[in-house]
């Protein structure tokens, strides 16, 4: 009389098949829970340039006036994208009536554009209080070097005021560029009507179809 064993166990194959589906179903939990960051990440820096936007506003409406008369036609903060320490000390001096000296970590000229702004829209309590607003995670006063970044502006009065140098980034670590007017000019007839704030978005490089902007 023949006896027969019950076979429980996988086969190969079937073993195979298990792995598969579990790596698919591993991809497709990974790439959800991406897009999900991603998503969350997109509404906050959209919801940190509208605030932004809302302190611009508020700037323009106060009609912040600049000490130097060259500057008595512009309605918001300068635009210094791209200028050099030595530049945005003297552009900020001037504009400030002060002397201002940066001190701290390495510079990039990347992200000087978004700490002149950051200054000028500090200058006015009422936009103080709108910056405010701005997730902590996404201000940084920290150089090329990773090192804390500092500005002192001096009066002529003689009174001081020193500060963090502070910028904004996005959710993915790039600072949020400014655009305002024709920096290499300083002309006030190549200004925007309302300046242009943009994140770079998830890729982290400016002008691809992932930018995130005050116009979208």
């Amino acid at each position: 009389m023949k006896s027969y064993e019950n076979k429980t166990g996988l086969t190969l194959v079937e073993m195979l098949i298990v792995v598969a589906i579990v790596v698919i179903l591993t991809t497709m939990v990974i790439g959800l829970a991406g897009r999900i960051d991603n998503q969350s990440k997109e509404q906050l820096t959209k919801n940190t340039i509208g605030i932004i936007t809302a302190a611009l506003r508020q700037f323009r409406d106060f009609k912040y006036r600049y000490e130097a008369p060259i500057y008595a036609e512009f309605d918001f903060p300068l635009d210094c994208n791209d200028f050099l320490q030595p530049a945005i000390e003297m552009t900020m001096g001037n504009a400030l009536g002060a002397t201002v000296v940066i001190s701290g970590g390495t510079p990039d000229i990347s992200y000087s554009g978004a700490e002149v702004l950051y200054v000028f829209l500090s200058q006015l309590p009422e936009c103080r209080k709108t910056l405010d607003r701005i997730d902590e995670s996404l201000i940084t006063n920290l150089g090329f070097d990773k090192q804390p970044r500092r500005i002192t502006i001096t009066y002529p009065s003689g009174s001081t005021k020193e500060y963090p140098l502070l910028r904004v980034i996005d959710p993915w670590g790039t600072t949020l560029k400014y655009d305002y007017y024709d920096e290499v000019f300083l002309d006030p007839r190549s200004r925007r009507t309302f300046p242009l704030i943009t994140s770079a978005g998830p890729d982290k490089k400016f002008g691809n179809t992932d930018d995130i902007s005050s116009r979208k």
